[in-house]
């Protein structure tokens, strides 16, 4: 893998390579290993310029679990890049009884989410970026995932802003 990152970085000297990885806020253990291969990477060398978390939140993640996650990746001092921001509801039979709570959840976390990302020192903020703008556009709404109702995103099918949009952007702006 070393010598994947010092190819990438000969062919694009002025490029940030990005050790990138899903489920770090949801599976601690995924995370630990996850900073320990970045750790060996950069004692050998490899031109590693910043993690990145794909941010694929599951429905009841908690706040203080998301913060945790951002902590721990904070620890290597390299910059931080949400690289792909999404809030499944799951199956809507899912964790909670009803769709509204479900919602008030999921824009909890995405706010959860950018404030744990916010909260980090200026000089480790790399980038901050969502698996896509609509629901009805996600990845979650194909037949391989689900039953074709989850509302992952920041805007709804009609691209009016959720709640998990202002969620983010009272974060951005606190």
């Amino acid at each position: 893998m070393a010598r994947a990152f010092e190819h990438a970085a000969e062919a694009d000297p002025g490029a940030v390579l990005v050790l990138n990885e899903y489920n770090l806020e949801n599976v601690p253990a995924k995370r630990t290993e996850f900073l320990q291969l970045a750790e060996r990477l950069l004692k050998r060398g490899a031109p590693v310029g910043a993690l990145g978390t794909q941010s694929h939140i599951a429905p009841g993640t908690s706040p203080a679990a998301i913060a945790a996650a951002f902590t721990d990746l904070a620890s290597l001092g390299l910059p931080i890049h949400v690289s792909e921001l999404d809030l499944s509801l799951g199956r809507r039979r899912g964790a909670f009884a009803d769709l509204g709570q479900m919602r008030a959840t999921q824009a909890r976390a995405a706010g959860a989410v950018a404030a744990a990302w916010r909260a980090l020192p200026a000089r480790q903020r790399f980038a901050f970026t969502a698996w896509g703008l609509r629901d009805r556009d996600s990845w979650l709404r194909s037949p391989d995932n689900g039953d074709g109702t989850d509302e992952p995103l920041l805007f709804d099918d009609a691209g009016r802003p959720k709640a998990d949009f202002w969620a983010v952007a009272d974060a951005f702006t606190a």
